[in-house]
Parts: structure tokens; C-alpha cells; sequence
């Protein structure tokens, strides 16, 4: 071959050998390009997992934890975002205590651990995850109310009670928090003052079906069968083919016109 015409092609040749090394990787990132990659990474990551591709979220989450930064606590968290919605409770809940272990202080990963745990039907681990981020963000009605739930599906009634009036004075127009008051003093034979709450739970949100089926049942323990009638028939109004509705509101109606209709007049 010319030497003349080998020239160009070996001045290409290291061209592109030089191209290939200058982007050969990570290895070739300085400190602070290694961390916006990061950071740029991490919310891609984000926005994936928010937009519901979970695979590609997984995929940089792990290339993440595996390669770019092992124990990141951001990365820790998105798996556990990612095993939720994949609803594979129980690595969730590994991955968001590695999460936690790592910045203990944040009350939205023990908000979201308690929806793990919630959706996995351990209510009172839920209780405790919910208060904890309450507790690091008592400002938060959503926490509070959360929070209140579990206490109440653990059964804690009167600890329920506690944190949902404190809730309502928080944020009195948070929805659900009277009609899940108005419940838990049901639950403790507080009649007078649960109907009171479900009252108010009406009258600040009018489409809060669990408060007019509160309501209801209260009156049919006070024996007030014509309210009760009117608070059901509400209530199958505005839920006509839920199962509660059909297995529950719509028999009571059924029972309750019958005693209505049965019962002496004056």
C-alpha cells in the first residue's frame, strides 16, 4: 500500500479509537459529572415509574444501586414505588426499610411504607408507619387521616378517636375525617355525638357517602327507623351498584319500608 494513502486512513482510524475511549463509560466522568448523571438518572428514574413504565424504571433504579451508587436512598425508595405498584408487598417493604435506614428523618417513605403494609392488609404495622410520618410531619392532614384509618381497622378505637379530632382541628374541611370520626364513635357506642359528626361530615362534603350510611345506622340503633330509611335511600342514590350497596343499603331500604309500613300510625 502507499504510505501516502495509508495515512488518511490511519489518522481515522485513531479518530475514532480516540472517540470510543472519551466515551468509554462512567470511568471517563469526572466527580461532578458522575453526580448530575445521577441526579439526572434518578429523576428519569422518577418520572417512569410516576408515568407507569415500571420495567424501565426498574432497570435504571438497579443500574443505580448496582453500579452508579449502591445504598442510594432515592433508588431504594423508587424499587419499593416500583414492587408496590407491582404489588409485590413484601420486597416493597424490604426495599423501603433499606430506603428509611438511610435517611430516617423523611415521612414520605414511612407515609408510603404504611400504603404497603396497608395494602397487604397489616393494618396495625400500617398504623405505625403512618404515625411515624405524621409525627415528622404534623402538618399534613393526609398523614393524620391515614393514620386515624388504621387505628381505626386495627380496632384502636378510642386512639382513632384522639388522632382524627386532632385532624379535624387541623383541617376542618379534610375529606373524610368527620365521617371516619362519626365511625369511630359509633364503634364506641357514642351515638349522640357520631351522629352529630356525620352530620357535619354531610354538611362539608355532601357527596360523603360513608357518612350518610354512618348516619343510618345510628339511627336504626336509636331506633329511628323513618331517618334511617331517608339516610339509606340517600346512600343508594348516590352508590346504586357498589357491592356494599347492593349486599347491605339496599336490604336495609327493603327491611326497613317493611317495618315503616308495619308501624302504627301516631
Amino acid at each position: 500500500m502507499n504510505a501516502r494513502r495509508s495515512r488518511p486512513a490511519l489518522a481515522l482510524i485513531a479518530t475514532l479509537m480516540l472517540a470510543t475511549a472519551c466515551a468509554g463509560g462512567d470511568k471517563a466522568l469526572t466527580p461532578e459529572q458522575a453526580a448530575a448523571k445521577l441526579a439526572s438518572d434518578l429523576e428519569s428514574a422518577d418520572t417512569l415509574v410516576r408515568n407507569n413504565k415500571l420495567a424501565a424504571a426498574e432497570k435504571l433504579y438497579l443500574q443505580i444501586l448496582e453500579k452508579d451508587s449502591p445504598g442510594n436512598a432515592r433508588a431504594l425508595a423508587g424499587m419499593g414505588k416500583v414492587r408496590f405498584e407491582q404489588k409485590k408487598y413484601g420486597e416493597a417493604e424490604r426495599y423501603l426499610h433499606d430506603a428509611i435506614a438511610k435517611s430516617p428523618e423523611d415521612p414520605a417513605l414511612q407515609f408510603t411504607l404504611g400504603q404497603v403494609r396497608q395494602m397487604a392488609e397489616k393494618y396495625p404495622e400500617a398504623a405505625e408507619a403512618y404515625g411515624k410520618a405524621w409525627a415528622l410531619a404534623s402538618e399534613d392532614s393526609d398523614y393524620g387521616l391515614s393514620y386515624g384509618r388504621m387505628l381505626k381497622k386495627s380496632q384502636k378505637f378510642a386512639e382513632a378517636e384522639k388522632v382524627l379530632r386532632d385532624v379535624g382541628q387541623l383541617d376542618p374541611k379534610a375529606q373524610f375525617v368527620w365521617s371516619e370520626l362519626g365511625d369511630v364513635l359509633r364503634e364506641q357506642d357514642k351515638l349522640d355525638d357520631s351522629l352529630r359528626t356525620y352530620m357535619k361530615a354531610q354538611n362539608t362534603y355532601a357527596s360523603d357517602k360513608q357518612a350518610f350510611a354512618g348516619a343510618a345506622l345510628v339511627y336504626e340503633a336509636q331506633g329511628d327507623n323513618r331517618h334511617a330509611l331517608d339516610q339509606w335511600s340517600t346512600y343508594i342514590r348516590m352508590d346504586c351498584c357498589s357491592e356494599y350497596s347492593k349486599t347491605v343499603a339496599q336490604k336495609k331500604v327493603e327491611t326497613l319500608k317493611v317495618d315503616h309500613d308495619d308501624a302504627p300510625e301516631g
